[in-house]
């Protein structure tokens, strides 16, 4: 894995957030994810494609979700995950792989990005076929995490 693959993610995900929400969510220590994976309650998947093929999975837990659509929604608390929720939450990830790939083309990389899909469940499992993932956690304050798992082949 190319850290100028890995570091616009993370640099998007950080940002967008933060103005989205007004949170700041720390980096956590990034690790090689072994496949399949199972991730918590919801996972927003988004295909990378141009010179970058792959996807970028963003998975969170409820509580971490109805706290970021909270913000989202100018502070009025959010109890449930409903489809609003849902959407917000896609839409947040979708902002963040935009921002990614305005940071990838001024780097010369040209990516595009899919629509988002989010799913939702106990014990999602997930399987890249034959890549490498690797996990990317954003710690927030109350210990609450969000993780990036990346995998990607160059054209």
């Amino acid at each position: 894995m190319k850290v100028e693959y890995i570091n616009p993610i993370i640099e998007a995900s950080k940002n967008v957030i933060n103005q989205i929400t007004g949170l700041n969510p720390s980096l956590g220590k990034i690790y090689r994810k072994q496949v399949p994976y199972s991730v918590d309650t919801i996972v927003v998947l988004i295909g990378l494609t141009g010179e970058i093929q792959g996807s970028v999975n963003v998975s969170l837990n409820k509580g971490l979700a109805l706290k970021i659509v909270s913000a989202m929604m100018g502070g009025m608390e959010v109890k449930e995950l409903d489809e609003l929720a849902k959407s917000a939450i896609s839409e947040l990830c979708n902002m963040i792989l935009g921002n990614a790939a305005t940071i990838f083309y001024s780097n010369n990389i040209n990516i595009d990005i899919t629509p988002p899909i989010i799913m939702t469940g106990s014990n999602i499992e997930v399987s890249q076929a034959n890549s490498v993932v690797i996990s990317v956690p954003l710690n927030f304050d109350n210990g609450d995490k969000l993780e990036l798992d990346i995998s990607y082949k160059e054209k």
